[in-house]
């Protein structure tokens, strides 16, 4: 009984362990997004769209986006920024994001399909895209603070940590 339980405490710190190196490892991945939530930090895979063709396109004509996934859209400058939905199947949340880091507005559950323009202001340098709904879920909110690598060279609020 007693081996037992030693064995199931090893097994625990060895999977903490493990757990805790994957996350750290992934900190400033490309593929990753890292959002400092309310409800804690909430990570999503990405696609990135860099060029012109790739942002011009976006997520038009998907089925289905997975559940922690999402479109990352990366700029130059930061400029206004609109979006709309046309040819564009799932809701998504359209999370617009400053230099340094900032959500600086969420259009929530983006109605498939539609042409209406949906703008971010003025000073956005990236915008994410997920699932509709997947921000409330998340606790997601205007004034939190994203990761990714993409933002060190702006001075960003939640720099990446190199040495990991």
């Amino acid at each position: 009984m007693q081996y037992k339980f030693i064995r199931s405490i090893q097994f625990f710190l060895i999977f903490c362990l493990c757990v805790f190196t994957a996350v750290k490892s992934n900190a400033c991945l490309e593929d990753k997004i890292y959002i400092k939530a309310y409800s804690g930090v909430v990570v999503f895979s990405l696609e990135l769209a860099k060029t012109l063709s790739e942002k011009q396109k976006g997520l038009m004509g998907r089925q289905k986006l997975n559940e922690r996934s999402g479109m990352l859209f990366l700029y130059d400058k930061p400029h206004q920024v609109a979006f709309w939905m046309k040819n564009t199947i799932i809701p998504l949340d359209i999370i617009f994001i400053s230099s340094s880091g900032r959500i600086s507005y969420i259009h929530h559950n983006a109605k498939p399909f539609s042409t209406k323009s949906i703008s971010g202001g003025l000073d956005v340098r990236a915008v994410l895209e997920i699932n509709g709904g997947m921000s409330k879920l998340e606790g997601i909110r205007v004034g939190d603070t994203v990761r990714h690598p993409f933002f060190s060279h702006f001075d960003p609020i939640w720099p990446c940590d190199f040495k990991d």
